[in-house]
């Protein structure tokens, strides 16, 4: 059996009442392997420690959130957009100063969307009628409870959510907790899933500080793939072993320069988001797609958009495909602003051109 978005998910928020949780049908089962570390296996303990019996589920906290209107430049959609067309995009502030770098992206069965920031915070971005419109934001807690502080600890990039289980991937102090958001909230604990090691097995170069797991998607086998950052003979994806250790098995062909910052899974299909930054140019950000077939993902990447500087660009980290109530399929991008002034954080809308 296999793992779809299509099925809905955990959202945390009714239509105009106060934040509550809401559970979902769940999603069908995988078929559990010997040697893979699956979610289904390992869901339910990281659960019960990421919101342990003594600790009670806590509301995210409010915040004001302004959306300015932005749209790409100059583009010519036969070159720049083969396989998506821009539905809306925004430029995303707020007077709270945790607001800001944000990077993994999810949706929930409402429509809202979930983000993770470069300080240790998560942040919901709920819409009306596809628009953003207000925001809430959670400091991601350690363990014992404690918020999680300090460059090395807090640099979240990746985030997979399912069955209001939250799998977070931070880098520098390179590792994935999990967060049982519809057990306890805001005061969900960070569980440890896994530490990577600095050189998982299958790379013949050591992670770069800044170049963990900048991805996290879950294959329709319910393995956790993972996408690195840091670049190896080509764009490494990882895998976990049933006790959890990380290794590289496939690369995505190196194209040129650009890197993973963002997956997902979608139907069979993984997305990715890929950036490329040059100093005397700027940010060129390329989203591609590649099936998902009986042996794994196919490395042969279809290319969606390939976005310049000119277009619009920034530093987008974040990505999630949701079908839509009208049947199409949306993809989300977020861009992290590194919380600096010369950065926007970007949130954009495409339509995916299905056959």
């Amino acid at each position: 059996m296999q793992l779809s978005k299509t099925t809905p998910r955990l959202t945390l928020f009714a239509a105009s009442a106060a934040l509550l949780t809401a559970c979902t049908a769940p999603k069908p089962t995988p078929e559990p392997t010997n040697t893979a570390w699956t979610f289904e296996a390992n869901a339910d303990a990281l659960r019960a420690a990421s919101c342990p019996d003594t600790v009670s589920f806590t509301r995210p906290e409010a915040i004001a959130l302004n959306a300015s209107p932005v749209t790409l430049s100059e583009i010519d959609p036969e070159t720049d957009l083969p396989g998506v067309h821009f539905a809306g995009g925004w430029d995303l502030t707020s007077p709270e100063p945790r607001f800001g770098g944000l990077s993994g992206l999810e949706a929930f069965a409402s429509g809202n969307l979930l983000s993770v920031t470069d300080q240790g915070a998560m942040v919901w971005i709920n819409l009306e009628d596809g628009v953003p419109a207000t925001a809430n934001i959670v400091p991601m807690l350690n363990a014992d409870g404690t918020p999680i502080s300090g460059k090395r600890n807090e640099d979240a990039e990746g985030l997979y959510l399912q069955e209001g289980l939250a799998l977070v991937s931070l880098e520098r102090n390179h590792r994935i907790l999990a967060f049982n958001l519809e057990g306890c909230g805001a005061a969900a604990r960070g569980a440890e899933l896994t530490t990577l090691p600095n050189r998982p097995a299958g790379m013949a170069r050591n992670l770069e500080n800044n170049g963990g797991s900048e991805g996290l998607a879950l294959l329709p086998s319910g393995e956790l793939l993972l996408a690195i950052e840091t670049e190896d003979d080509g764009l490494p994806l990882g895998r976990l072993d049933a006790a959890g250790t990380a290794s590289v098995d496939k690369r995505i062909p190196s194209r040129g320069g650009p890197v993973f910052t963002g997956i997902d899974v979608f139907e069979n299909t993984l997305y990715a988001v890929l950036r490329h930054y040059q100093r005397d140019f700027g940010t060129t950000i390329e989203l591609i797609a590649m099936p998902i077939g009986e042996h794994g993902v196919e490395t042969e990447p279809r290319l969606l958009a390939r976005l310049l500087p000119k277009h619009g660009t920034d530093n987008f980290e974040g990505i999630v495909l949701d079908r839509l109530d009208d049947g199409t399929l949306r993809l989300w991008l977020i861009a992290d602003n590194n919380f600096s002034g010369s950065q926007r954080n970007l949130l954009y809308a495409f339509e995916i051109i299905e056959d």
